[in-house]
């Protein structure tokens, strides 16, 4: 039976469990560092690390906003450039159907048919100017982006009814990112594209030779002015498109610099804090050892 001893505070027993807990506990916390493989598992154990540590994450969360918003700014130009691809090609053939219809031995038939191609032309002019993005938004109405860009009034003309500032990617700190807005792309009043074609529908029901032929000049010259218009839109939307992808490689770069400081600010050296567990192990089960080889038994078995 153990040998019965006193324990008081001063104790020697006392002192050695209290190291023997307090080795315990540090293996316990070393060995939770190594499986998250940080440096603290808690901002009690490294209160400058850890804040700094949350500034830098607070940033990175700025940094993925700001990503997003670019990504969906990228994809809006994108869906834009091809909407107006398909303008450029409806004009482009509207330019074929005139140069045809401007020849003397097309009979009125042959312009009525030619006539029926270019109202599917418009309707597909119209159709592009009221692209929408993946949300559901127009991309050429401007800043009064929930409504059509353009709308066919009851007299045939089709009228813009946008609002002429747009919404790009403010809250990535890129300006005239945004799709142009519809004048700027498609026109607007007598000068649009949706007019020329208008007038080009009324060259053809135009019976006089000679007054259709000089309606037609008209019609090409408004062609070729409404084509231009495109073509400027599709250098801007290509420049916007550039700026974002600046950006967004700025970003990166800062989000990878970011992660680089956060994992310095959190980071663990797994080799040193193994080699500290092994040392730290050893020491507790010396400690353990000779406390049973010393009291012959544990504290409990002393004091119950």
């Amino acid at each position: 039976m153990p040998t019965p001893l006193s324990v008081n505070a001063r104790s020697p027993l006392l002192a050695q469990a209290d190291r023997m807990g307090a080795l315990d506990r540090e293996v316990e916390r070393l060995g939770r560092q190594i499986a998250l493989g940080e440096r603290f598992t808690t901002p009690s154990e490294d209160p400058a690390a850890a804040n700094r540590a949350a500034q830098l994450l607070r940033l990175d969360s700025r940094l993925e906003a700001d990503q997003r918003s670019l990504t969906r700014a990228e994809g809006r130009l994108a869906l834009a450039e091809t909407a107006v691809g398909t303008a450029s090609s409806a004009l482009l053939r509207a330019r074929e159907l005139a140069l045809m219809a401007a020849s003397d031995t097309l009979t009125p038939q042959d312009r009525q048919v030619i006539a029926r191609e270019v109202e599917v032309l418009r309707t597909q002019l119209l159709d592009a100017a009221n692209a929408r993005d993946e949300s559901g938004l127009h991309l050429f109405a401007g800043a009064r982006n929930g409504q059509p860009a353009y709308v066919q009034l009851p007299d045939g003309g089709i009228e813009w009814q946008g609002f002429d500032r747009a919404a790009g990617a403010e809250a990535a700190g890129i300006g005239r990112t945004a799709s142009p807005p519809g004048p700027l792309l498609f026109g607007a009043g007598d000068g649009s594209a949706f007019a020329v074609l208008g007038d080009l529908a009324e060259a053809l029901a135009e019976s006089d030779q000679a007054l259709r032929q000089t309606q037609m000049v008209s019609v090409l010259s408004g062609l070729e002015r409404a084509t231009d218009r495109l073509l400027d839109g599709q250098s801007r939307i290509g420049a916007g498109r550039a700026r974002i992808g600046d950006e967004a490689d700025r970003l990166a770069e800062a989000r990878l610099q970011t992660a680089e400081a956060l994992s310095a600010a959190k980071g663990l050296d797994m080799t040193a804090a193994i080699t500290r567990l092994d040392a730290l192990k050893t020491t507790l089960e010396a400690a353990q050892a000779s406390f049973a080889h010393i009291y012959d038994g544990t504290l409990f078995d002393r004091i119950g």
